[in-house]
């Protein structure tokens, strides 16, 4: 089982940390803009149009899971205003 809403979390931290260390954002938007791309298509496919609380392997469906959680998407929010604040 994957927790989806952790992941906003751990993006949140990867940019936290570089501006904290002065380390360039840019050295972490490759693999932010991976994630979040993941993400998009994931909205894009989902008929509730939102994200799930958690996936199976690789981000299969979990049947047990609700397929859109709230918190899933308020901390992928969250790293999309860091961007916009950090870049």
């Amino acid at each position: 089982m994957e927790w989806l809403w952790v992941v906003g979390y751990f993006l949140h931290a990867r940019l936290q940390f570089a501006h904290r260390n002065r380390v360039k954002v840019s050295d972490n938007l490759s693999l932010i803009h991976s994630v979040l791309s993941t993400h998009a298509q994931a909205l894009q496919d989902s008929p509730w149009k939102g994200l799930p609380e958690l996936t199976n392997k690789d981000g299969t469906e979990c049947v047990d899971s609700c397929p859109v959680q709230a918190w899933s998407m308020a901390t992928i929010l969250d790293v999309l205003h860091d961007l916009k604040q950090y870049s």
